[in-house]
């Protein structure tokens, strides 16, 4: 294969990182104007279907993949290009069979989920999202074929399209069902076959199917992120020259390839359940927790919220557990969620590199990996979750100005889980590091404790009248506390790598709270001559600065850190010559 084409570690994870950062802003865009159009009851039921979806398609987009990169990587490292190619082929099949299953399963299952989380009005959704799953699992084949050849480029450019997609389809259909809802309204009086007396129940009856439309673009990006793949595999092909496959040496057969990719698949499978393990333990008890509250303790729920309640979810009571899980799983989860999802791509990008080193048995590549990998992310992920903590209501106000009782409530989640993004990013990269060396039956098991952790906490803490909703995010922090200190434990013990904490840890620790403390003073400065916009922005963008000139100042980022990056070598040069690194 062409040297060009393959991406080192922090090549790899830039180039997936700049993708997740386009699309994270898209989807933003996409995100935003949504809760402000469909509100905390819409969102309810909108995420009520995309936190069933995320799961299964986390098993075909993040744990497939993984199983093909490293296996391809594994390959390619011993000269065995053609039975790469032979793993791509295999897996297409073997992926198109789980998505047609998932897909089976959702459809099929769709009323009784709702029933169970106690949620009807979501079945539209769920129903509408389910093609999705069949579509992520035929785009993971050529994801993990191109990420464990070491090329970025496709899996960046395909999430990018679904992203734009998403945006376009999704806002477009919310807004032609609300539409078509309240334009029968005013002609007949009835709503999607709902007789209604007011403007008020005439939106509340049409939300369930504007949401159904925003999860139809869902469906619809997914389509387009696999046919974009297929196409380019097609016309570009993969880089493997003629001359690799004449010499590569003879392949094992599709029995035991099968059996291998079985063997990594299904433990990475349900590793990669660790980003989604708390939305989904959340899908399947807040509600039912939220409902016994409402059932025995409403005026207490209605005195906590008083004023911050809207209009849709008291047209009918039962409708204020999904409002309140809406408002959760919309407004502090949406930034919370953005800081993981960039950090995943350092794993993406580390496991075929550390699968070389390991299968090479090369320690000091395995050090630089590990240690690499797990620096890029403290970086990135202290910063951001101490400064959602410290700017929870004016980040929140940005972007949902228009939703201030929304705003209200979701306000002291975020600063909760602006602490527990920092465990939620280091998971998945560690996770990642621990499946390149073959041990990705151990992700599984603290997943399994996190979720246990987790559920207990929602079990017994919402159904308390004093707590209800707000107790969520504290059993989030818990929950991947446990499972990023046991992954990182595990991981030090099997390499017998002696990791820099201090370095690694405690610099950007440290460089954040300098950060946190920066972004809240000059807040409350500018706050009380300039508006929330301006004060929020300025207040970031000066804390950023603070942020890198102390990281600097502690040596939090040397000069081989710098070196790996793209042009690293010129940026070291310039670095020394301002005098700001030696």
């Amino acid at each position: 294969m062409s040297e060009g084409k393959k991406h080192n570690l922090v090549q790899g994870a830039l180039i997936l990182t700049i993708a997740t950062v386009i699309v994270k802003i898209i989807g933003a865009l996409f995100k935003v104007p949504l809760t402000n159009m469909i509100g905390g009851v819409g969102m309810g039921y909108f995420n009520s279907a995309y936190h069933l979806f995320n799961p299964l398609y986390a098993l075909s987009t993040s744990g497939l993949p993984v199983a093909v990169s490293r296996m391809v990587s594994e390959s390619v490292a011993l000269g065995k290009h053609r039975e790469a190619r032979k793993i791509m082929r295999l897996s297409t099949t073997i992926f198109m069979t789980a998505g047609i299953a998932a897909f089976l399963i959702m459809i099929l299952g769709s009323k009784l989920f709702v029933n169970s989380i106690k949620n009807t009005n979501a079945l539209w959704c769920v129903i509408a999202l389910s093609p999705a799953v069949f579509f992520g699992c035929m785009t993971s084949s050529y994801r993990g074929y191109y990420e464990g050849l070491r090329n970025m480029y496709p899996t960046a450019l395909s999430q990018i399209i679904e992203a734009v997609v998403k945006l376009a389809a999704g806002i477009g259909f919310t807004y032609m069902m609300l539409e078509i809802g309240m334009n029968q309204y005013i002609k007949t009086g009835v709503v999607f076959g709902k007789a209604v007396a007011n403007m008020t129940e005439a939106r509340a009856a049409a939300l369930p199917y504007a949401a159904a439309g925003a999860v139809a673009g869902v469906t619809l990006s997914t389509l387009a992120g696999w046919a974009f793949l297929a196409l380019r595999y097609k016309v570009v092909g993969d880089g493997i020259m003629r001359s690799d496959i004449l010499s590569s040496p003879k392949t094992a057969t599709n029995k035991e390839l099968f059996r291998k990719i079985m063997k990594i698949a299904v433990p990475v499978c349900l590793g990669s359940l660790a980003l989604n393990i708390t939305s989904l333990v959340d899908l399947m008890s807040i509600m039912n927790r939220l409902s016994k509250v409402i059932t025995n303790n409403l005026n207490t729920l209605l005195e906590m919220y008083k004023g911050n309640i809207s209009e849709e979810a008291l047209v009918d009571t039962k409708e204020i557990g999904n409002y309140l899980y809406g408002i959760f799983s919309t407004m502090p989860a949406t930034f919370f969620n953005i800081i993981p999802a960039i950090t995943t791509t350092l794993g993406i990008s580390a496991l075929p590199n550390l699968t070389k080193a390991w299968t090479e048995r090369n320690r000091a590549e395995i050090k630089m990996n590990i240690e690499t990998t797990l620096k890029i992310t403290s970086l990135i992920a202290m910063p951001a979750g101490i400064g959602l903590m410290a700017l929870s209501k004016p980040v929140l106000t940005l972007f949902f100005s228009s939703k201030p009782q929304e705003v209200n409530i979701a306000t002291p989640m975020l600063q909760v889980m602006g602490v527990a993004v920092i465990f939620v990013s280091l998971v998945s990269p560690i996770n990642s590091l621990l499946q390149a060396i073959g041990r990705a039956d151990l992700p599984v098991k603290f997943m399994v404790c996190g979720a246990v952790v987790k559920l207990a906490m929602n079990h017994f803490l919402v159904a308390i009248p004093s707590f209800n909703i707000q107790a969520a995010p504290y059993g989030t922090l818990a929950c991947y506390i446990i499972m990023s200190m046991l992954a990182l434990y595990a991981l030090i013990r099997n390499t017998k790598v002696q990791i820099n904490a201090f370095s690694i840890f405690i610099k950007p620790l440290f460089s954040a709270g300098v950060c946190a403390v920066s972004a809240r003073l000059c807040y409350i400065i500018l706050r009380s001559r300039f508006g929330n916009t301006v004060s929020t922005v300025v207040s970031v963008a000066i804390a950023a600065v603070i942020y890198l000139i102390t990281l600097f100042m502690v040596k939090g980022i040397e000069k081989n850190d710098i070196k790996m990056l793209p042009k690293g070598e010129k940026i070291a040069k310039v670095l020394e010559k301002l005098k700001i690194m030696r």
